[in-house]
C-alpha cells in the first residue's frame, strides 16, 4: 500500500471528519490511526506499536534525542504564559489605549497586523506567535474577529518567509538549489531569480493587504466578523490588572521586543559559530533557530515574571499555569500533526503524486501549472511544505533539464513549486504553520480554516492563471499583468457591492426608525 493511491485515504479522511466533526483533535486522531494500518496491513497491534513509536520518534528515536523539537513545544508554551503575564500587568489594556491614539478604524488596525507580519520574516513561527500576541488587542478592539486575525497572520507568515532569502525557509530553499542547479550563477541570486514566479505568495500578500485594508470580510468570515462584533459589545474584562489609569504600554511591547531581539541577536551567534563566518546566508543556514527562540522566550518570560511579582506581589506560577492551559489546545494539535505527517511520509504519497507527472508524459507548456497543482495537493495532504521542497524541487530540475528548457523557464517551475506547497499549506488542517496561526490569534482551528479557505483559493487561482499564461507564452510581464488586473478588477466589485450593502443597511434602519 505504500507509494500507491491508497496513501490518499488518510489525508481525505482527515478532510473529511474535519468538515463533518469540526474537532481537530478527532479528526487528525482518525488520520493517524487509518495511516497506521494501512502501513501495517491492517494489522492492529502492529498498528497500536507503530502509533506508539512515531509519536516517541517526534522527539526521541532511539538513539538521538530531536532538540528542535522539544524546544519549539517549550517556545509555544512559554508564549502562552508570557501572554498571560502580558494581560495580567495591563500591557494588553495599556497598549489599546495608546494604539486608540494613532489606530482609528478596524482597517487601521488589520493593516498593523499585516505589516507586522511583512516586517517579522525570519521565521513563521516566530511570525505566527508574535503577530498575533502583539495584534491581539489592538484587533479586539475594534471588534475585528479572531479569525480575521488568524488569516492575516497566516498570509503575513509562509508567503513573506518563502520569498525573502534572510528567513529560515530562504536559507533552506537556497541550501537546496545549491545542491540541484548548476553552478551558473550563486544558490542566493538564483533564489532571488525565482522571486518573481512565486505567484501564490505575491498574489496572497495582495489579497490580504486589500482584505485588512478596506476591511472586506467574505464567506464564513463575514459571518464570524458578524457574531464577533455582537459578542464584543458584551466582553468585560475579568483579568486581574493594575489601578485604574495605570496600565502601561511597556507591559506588552517591552516583553515582544526582548523576545524578538534577543531571539535574532542568538540565531546570528550560533549560526556564526557553526559556519564560521560573517556571511549573513551561511549564518542563517546554520542558526539553532529553535534554541534561540527558546532563549528569547526565557528572557522574556524572566522580565514578565519580575514585572508582576513587583506590580502585584503575589507569586507568578499561578499566572504560568494559565498561560499553559491557554496553549495547551495549540499545542497537541501541532504535536498530533507531526505524527500524522510522519506516517504519511512513511506512506510515500508524496512519491506517489510526484510520479504521476513522470508516468503521463507532460508537455512542456503544461509543466509549470501541473507543478503548481501537484505540489498543492501534496502540501494539503501532507500539511508540510517544506516536505514537498525537498520532493518536488528535485523532480522540476530533473524534468526542465530533460525538457531542455530555458532558464527563465526552469526558474518558473521552481517558482511554481514553491508556490503550490505555500497554497496547499495554507489550506490544509493539518499544516503546522496554520495550527500556530490559530494559535497566534487565539481562535478556533477548524474556523480559522474554514474562514480562510475562500481567500486562499482565490489567491491560488490566480497563481494557477498565471502558471498557465507564462507556460503557453513564457512572458512574465504579461502574466504579472493579467494577475494584477483580474486582483483589482475583483477588489473593486467588492468595494462596489459592499457600499450597495451598506447604503441599503442605512436605508432599512431609517425605514424601521420611521414605522
Amino acid at each position: 500500500m505504500v507509494g500507491s493511491v491508497y496513501t490518499l485515504i488518510p489525508p481525505l479522511i482527515v478532510i473529511l471528519m474535519v468538515i463533518a466533526t469540526k474537532k481537530i483533535l478527532l479528526s487528525i486522531s482518525s488520520g493517524i490511526v487509518a495511516s497506521a494500518l494501512l502501513l501495517n496491513q491492517l494489522q492492529p497491534t502492529d498498528t497500536a506499536k507503530d502509533i506508539v513509536s512515531t509519536a516517541v520518534g517526534i522527539f526521541y528515536d532511539g538513539k538521538t534525542v530531536n532538540t528542535d523539537n522539544i524546544l519549539l513545544i517549550l517556545f509555544i508554551l512559554g508564549l502562552g504564559i508570557i501572554t498571560a503575564f502580558i494581560e495580567k500587568n495591563g500591557g494588553t489594556v495599556g497598549f489599546a489605549r495608546w494604539a486608540q491614539k494613532h489606530v482609528k478604524n478596524a482597517a487601521m488596525a488589520q493593516m498593523v497586523a499585516v505589516v507586522l507580519g511583512i516586517l517579522i520574516f525570519i521565521d513563521d513561527y516566530f511570525n505566527a506567535l508574535t503577530v498575533g500576541e502583539v495584534s491581539r488587542s489592538l484587533t479586539d478592539k475594534y471588534k475585528v474577529s479572531r479569525e480575521k486575525l488568524a488569516y492575516l497572520i497566516d498570509s503575513t507568515s509562509a508567503p513573506v518567509c518563502s520569498i525573502c532569502p534572510l528567513s529560515s525557509w530562504g536559507a533552506y530553499i537556497i541550501a537546496l538549489y545549491a545542491v540541484l542547479l548548476p553552478p551558473t550563477a550563486a544558490p542566493l541570486n538564483q533564489f532571488i531569480s525565482t522571486i518573481p514566479y512565486n505567484f501564490y505568495a505575491i498574489f496572497a500578500l495582495g489579497v490580504v493587504i486589500f482584505s485588512a485594508g478596506f476591511n472586506i470580510n467574505v464567506g464564513k468570515m463575514n459571518d464570524v466578523a458578524s457574531i464577533y462584533r455582537k459578542a464584543a459589545q458584551s466582553r468585560k474584562d475579568e483579568g486581574m490588572v493594575q489601578k485604574e489609569g495605570e496600565e502601561k504600554a511597556s507591559d506588552l511591547v517591552v516583553p515582544i521586543l526582548l523576545l524578538a531581539f534577543v531571539s535574532m541577536a542568538m540565531m546570528y551567534v550560533t549560526g556564526f559559530v557553526k559556519a564560521e563566518s560573517f556571511n549573513i546566508f551561511q549564518i542563517l543556514e546554520n542558526a539553532s533557530t529553535y534554541l534561540a527562540l527558546f532563549i528569547g522566550c526565557l528572557t522574556a518570560l524572566a522580565y514578565c515574571g519580575v514585572r508582576y511579582y513587583r506590580l502585584h506581589g503575589h507569586h507568578p506560577l499561578k499566572v504560568a499555569k494559565e498561560g499553559v492551559r491557554a496553549v495547551a489546545g495549540a499545542t497537541m494539535a501541532l504535536l498530533f500533526a507531526w505524527v500524522l505527517i510522519d506516517m504519511i511520509s512513511a506512506m510515500e504519497t508524496g512519491t506517489f503524486l510526484s510520479g504521476l507527472i513522470v508516468k503521463y508524459a507532460v508537455p512542456a507548456v503544461m509543466l509549470p501549472f501541473l507543478l503548481f497543482v501537484l505540489s498543492s495537493v501534496m502540501a494539503l495532504a501532507t500539511g508540510f511544505s517544506w516536505g514537498v521542497f525537498g520532493i518536488m524541487l528535485p523532480i522540476s530540475v530533473q524534468m526542465t533539464q530533460a525538457l531542455g528548457m530555458q532558464d527563465q523557464m526552469v526558474f518558473c517551475c521552481l517558482g511554481a513549486v514553491l508556490s503550490g506547497s505555500v497554497f496547499g499549506d495554507h489550506c490544509s488542517p493539518i499544516s503546522d504553520t496554520t495550527i500556530l496561526s490559530s494559535a497566534g490569534a487565539q481562535c478556533n482551528h477548524v474556523d480559522h480554516v474554514v474562514s480562510q479557505m475562500p481567500y486562499a483559493l482565490y489567491s491560488g487561482m490566480i497563481a494557477a492563471l498565471g502558471f498557465l499564461v507564462i507556460g503557453f507564452t513564457e512572458n512574465l510581464y504579461l502574466a504579472l499583468g493579467i494577475q494584477v488586473v483580474l486582483l483589482i478588477v475583483t477588489i473593486l466589485l467588492f468595494r462596489i457591492s459592499g457600499s450597495g450593502n451598506r447604503v441599503k443597511r442605512v436605508k432599512n434602519r431609517r425605514v424601521a426608525a420611521s414605522m
